[in-house]
């Protein structure tokens, strides 16, 4: 695929469609006897899967999906693309990602592999026949499943799958892991093919063996030479001024199977030297795998015998109990993960079923910002099981939580002709600026964390700012004191920041100077999570940012960097946490329309709320100057990235229908660089 900075920000779906056709077509008098299963393009990547024909009707449950952890976690230079399909009884998945680049970024490569498996999910629906895999995988005996959670990934098994949902995993692409050697060491040992002594320094190896990276993963013996970098068009390695050392940055890897269960058996891994087309040589591999086909009937007679069994068993009442009633999270910072734990048990003499059961005036057992594994069940006589709870606040449920709603709740547990067991959910939400919808958080003249008396305190007040807001998007004239940013500025006046949010007005007072922008890695590098959290905590208690922290003790432009970008990371958080976008949503498809018709701009403008109007001004009259004032030899790339990563300046409704998702990305990246060219 094409990796120029262009297509870092433009999907193309015709190249996508062009190899498909390639594959079928290079298949040749046997094209008929193949179609394609799935495809997915994220930018750069893609992955295929293609299958004969005698396998169409046992192919089911396609999903496909993906992950961007480039930039911000969200362009897609780098990140992942995974299909996962269900043949016969079995379930195979297939990741294809790219990570990060440079020998030095050995790390960052580990943490776009946590990202990707944490984040790449699949939309999954429960097969009764197949329960006892769900419990192979999400009953600690998988190891992949148990290293999401030991990172935090919380999902609702019944619904969703990651990558490790599968009885066979395979994972491949250009990883980048390099060899931590110069290029005259590397190539010194390359000319008598002494590739084992190179693989004693091939980061993936060493990485591995730490587990620090892909724990859970096989790969077969790397009897071929590096693939990369060559002189595009030749089977020479690298001879221009950078003069990369080869690696083995392109590799195939394979998850090992669940303990007693057959795995798959690599048959070939090599390398194919005869490619041209780029700087890498594509590496390829062939399986057998073990695949599972259930016998229906015996599976059915089986049951029946078991439910036989049953029925025969003299009637008695089922009988439980459960470790606590009571589940306390304590203090619940934003995206914060916490889990704990509960035990139930059927202390009667027949076999109970379990499940959670909703209130009457709910439609739902559990609420949105809890998860509960498992959620139903079967327990023999004297069986114990052990229910997990796990708690995360992100964007898409933290507002009521910031605006005073109690973190708590009461689940109805039934053990089926038993008690109902009634178990506390209780928490004490750490209150966020993060999340909160803009009209009610530029007024607020207090911390984050002591708002309890602006929007709780008196309940009077709270329905003011409430009933204010709906005012506002419906009345869109402008308060007094409105005020428009200028693009030459480089710090907002008093008059400006009373017309933003004060975190807002934080955020971009510390980057709007000459010294920030232009630093040349701005906007195009991760800053450090541990700054990026300490700035959000700043923000949630009003404190002053500390410069030694944020910028180094001494004078030096990569910790000046690394603290810019983590502004920066924390700036995007903050949008795209809204409830309601700076553009908001009733006016997304007017925004549309506007990306192809510019002069329809200043009336989208015009229309929007005065607050949300002047925010949408300041940011863009920001990012104006960021591009203009940055160093000439990156200021098309810093461009292209702010382009993309404004893009959160504007989303539809959870209920908007997506027709084309592709080219809505690409009308609103063009509708952010108009903005930016009228700032």
């Amino acid at each position: 695929m094409e990796s120029s900075t262009e297509a870092y920000v433009y999907y193309d779906p015709t190249k996508q469609n062009a190899w498909v056709d390639a594959i079928l077509n290079g298949l040749g008098p046997n094209k008929q006897r193949y179609y394609k299963v799935a495809s997915l393009q994220l930018v750069t990547l893609l992955v295929i899967v293609i299958a004969k024909t005698e396998y169409f009707s046992a192919i089911s449950e396609v999903e496909t999906t993906s992950c961007a952890v480039g930039l911000m976690n969200m362009i897609g230079n780098k990140g992942g693309c995974a299909v996962r399909l269900r043949l016969y009884d079995s379930y195979l998945c297939f990741v294809v990602s790219h990570l990060a680049a440079f020998t030095n970024n050995c790390e960052r490569r580990n943490q776009d592999f946590r990202e990707i498996a944490k984040r790449v999910l699949f939309k999954h629906q429960s097969d009764p026949s197949l329960a006892y895999l769900s419990h192979a995988w999400n009953g600690g005996g998988d190891e992949g499943v148990a290293y999401l959670a030991h990172h935090g990934t919380v999902l609702d098994s019944s619904k969703q799958a990651s990558v490790f949902h599968a009885d066979h995993l395979i994972w491949l692409g250009d990883l980048n892991y390099r060899i931590n050697l110069s290029e005259a060491e590397v190539k010194q040992r390359l000319a008598v093919n002494n590739y084992e002594e190179l693989l004693d320094y091939d980061q993936l190896m060493i990485e591995r063996r730490a587990g620090r990276t892909f724990p859970m993963f096989e790969e077969g013996p790397v009897e071929f030479a590096p693939t990369y970098k060559f002189d595009a068009g030749t089977d020479r390695y690298d001879t221009s001024a950078k003069r990369r050392a080869p690696s083995w940055t392109d590799r195939i890897l394979w998850k090992k199977p669940i303990l007693g269960r057959e795995g798959l058996t690599q048959l070939n891994y090599n390398n194919c030297m005869a490619m041209m087309l780029s700087d890498h040589k594509p590496v390829q591999s062939v399986f057998r795998a073990q695949i599972r086909e259930l016998n229906r009937q015996k599976q059915s007679a089986t049951r029946r015998a078991l439910q036989q069994q049953l029925t025969e068993t003299p009637e008695e009442m089922a009988k439980g109990t459960i470790s606590s009633s009571f589940i306390e999270f304590d203090d619940v910072q934003f995206l914060e993960y916490k889990e704990k734990t509960l035990v139930l048990e059927n202390t009667g003499q027949v076999v109970a079923p379990f499940y959670f059961l909703a209130k009457l005036d709910e439609a739902q057992a559990i609420p949105p910002w809890l998860q509960v594994s498992p959620q139903q069940g079967l327990l023999g006589p004297g069986e114990k099981i052990l229910l997990q709870f796990e708690i995360m606040i992100d964007a898409s449920v933290s507002a009521p939580f910031n605006q005073g709603q109690e973190l708590s709740h009461i689940l109805i547990l039934r053990l089926e002709n038993a008690k109902d067991f009634f178990i506390s959910i209780r928490g004490n939400y750490q209150r966020t600026c993060f999340g909160v919808p803009l009209h009610l958080l530029s007024p607020m003249t207090i911390p984050s964390v002591n708002a309890e008396a602006s929007l709780t305190s008196p309940p009077e007040r709270r329905k003011h700012l409430l009933q204010s807001a709906k005012t506002t998007l419906a009345n869109p004239s402008d308060p007094p004191g409105s005020v428009s940013p200028s693009s030459s500025s480089s710090s907002l006046s008093t008059s400006q920041q009373a017309n933003l949010p004060k975190e807002l007005w934080r955020l971009l007072t510390f980057l709007w100077n000459k010294n920030m922008l232009t630093l040349p890695n701005l906007f195009l590098e991760h800053g450090d999570r541990m700054i990026c959290d300490y700035i959000r905590k700043c923000l949630d208690a009003g404190d002053t940012f500390d410069p030694s922290i944020l910028l180094g003790e001494e004078e030096d432009q990569t910790q000046e960097a690394v603290g810019a970008n983590s502004v920066i990371d924390v700036l995007v958080a903050f949008l795209e946490c809204l409830p309601e976008p700076v553009i908001p949503t009733q006016f997304y498809a007017e925004a549309l329309a506007a990306s192809d018709a510019p002069d329809r701009i200043k009336l989208l403008k015009d229309k929007l709320p005065p607050l949300y109007r002047n925010v949408l001004l300041y940011i863009t009259s920001f990012l104006a100057d960021a591009i203009q004032y940055a160093p000439a030899a990156v200021k098309q790339d810093r461009r292209s990235c702010i382009v993309s990563l404004f893009t959160v300046l504007l989303r539809p409704d959870l209920a908007y229908k997506e027709t084309n998702p592709a080219l809505a990305q690409l009308k609103k990246e063009k509708l952010i660089s108009h903005l930016l060219s009228i700032a």
